[in-house]
């Protein structure tokens, strides 16, 4: 089935302004923004560098350099089609930004791009880097992370230099990063928002989604998520979210270029997986059962373990001296972490097992008698 590079080959040749905006758009983009585009365009806020002049620099380099997240050469196809394509090859790209700090525990990066008719803001998802999964881990026991109030900052200043309706969204993380935002800025620029589109992104702590800017904003929210959703379940979501079809496996299905098109819109389902539901009851129950102390010391000490190979990227994790570098940190680990540990991990096993008996009673209660 279709996907949006067969999306950008149908709608391409139409501008924003014969068609606007919408959130199929907004899954491209949110895509291409795990490209480094603060490398090779960085111009001050007020000026802006025509999209397909910046794709082409990047296209230049080795395929392993054009992205910190997937493929090379998918990723390169998906740079390529997009600069080549009318819809979006002469618009201005704004503002890219991007910040990785190992010490802050920070993995931000944004571009905008201005549009015929406004500007759509992106933010980036998790990359490969172990401090950007160190920071979502670090949802499960903050109300708030820096990257959050990062997005706050730069969707402000950004609406500032920028005439006309926006657009905000993000893949993952990106769209965590991207209703926070468009939930903490100024009311004259939340009234500017059109819609925020979050791809799969995660939700908030109950005192987050019960603040008033993101009541306000909560009309214009639009969460999708693929049939077997992960990612996009956790935590507190206050609006409905719709279910794309995807044709990736399992977790893969969280991959954006798995997601099915047809037309301008995304192919629908009614609802997401009962594995998908499995995953979100085990979840919330094994959260629900630690403390806030708890989350975070686990959270700290698999960190730990992981930073003691030196490692800075996923991929190196796979070099066996890695691995033993972790397993000598573990070794020499306080006893009683470990311990404590391995009771958290077991209560993870435990309130998994519960979900599957819970949504196996439920399937059974849904068959008719006999």
């Amino acid at each position: 089935m279709p996907g949006f590079a067969d999306y950008l080959s149908w709608r391409g040749d139409l501008s924003f302004a014969q068609d606007p905006f919408g959130p199929v758009d907004g899954l491209p983009l949110g895509t291409l923004a795990y490209h480094h585009f603060a490398q090779y365009a960085d111009p001050p806020l007020g000026v802006g560098v025509p999209f397909h002049q910046v794709a082409e620099q990047i296209l230049a380099q080795p395929p392993e350099r054009l992205r910190v997240f997937a493929s090379g050469k998918r990723d390169a196809k998906l740079l390529e089609q997009t600069a080549a394509s009318p819809r979006y090859r002469d618009q201005l790209l704004w503002a890219s930004q991007e910040v990785l700090d190992v010490g802050q525990q920070v993995q931000f990066a944004a571009i905008t791009l201005q549009l015929d008719y406004g500007a759509a803001v992106v933010f980036r998802g998790t990359d490969n880097t172990l401090v950007g999964w160190k920071e979502d881990f670090n949802l499960g026991f903050l109300d708030t992370i820096p990257g959050q109030w990062l997005a706050r900052d730069y969707l402000e200043q950004t609406a500032a230099y920028l005439r006309g309706p926006l657009w905000v969204c993000g893949h993952s993380k990106g769209g965590n990063l991207a209703v926070f935002a468009a939930s903490q800025v100024s009311l004259a620029v939340q009234n500017r928002i059109v819609a925020v589109y979050n791809q799969d992104g995660p939700g908030f702590s109950r005192s987050v989604v019960e603040q008033p800017g993101y009541q306000a904003i909560l009309p214009k929210i639009e969460t999708f998520v693929p049939q077997f959703s992960v990612f996009g379940m956790l935590l507190e979501h206050e609006e409905p979210y719709l279910v794309v079809k995807s044709r990736g496996m399992g977790m893969m299905q969280h991959d954006p270029y798995a997601w099915e098109i047809q037309g301008n819109d995304f192919i629908r389902l009614k609802q997401v997986s009962n594995a998908s539901r499995v995953i979100d009851s085990a979840m919330r129950r094994w959260l629900t059962g630690l403390t806030s102390r708890q989350r975070e010391e686990f959270v700290d000490g698999l960190y730990e373990l992981l930073a003691a190979s030196k490692a800075r990227t996923l991929e190196e994790l796979a070099n066996p001296k890695k691995i033993m570098a972790i397993w000598r940190q573990y070794t020499q680990k306080d006893k009683q972490k470990r311990k404590q540990m391995g009771l958290i991990l077991r209560r993870l096993a435990r309130s998994a097992a519960w979900a599957v008996r819970e949504q196996g009673k439920q399937n059974r209660k849904k068959l008719p008698e006999g």
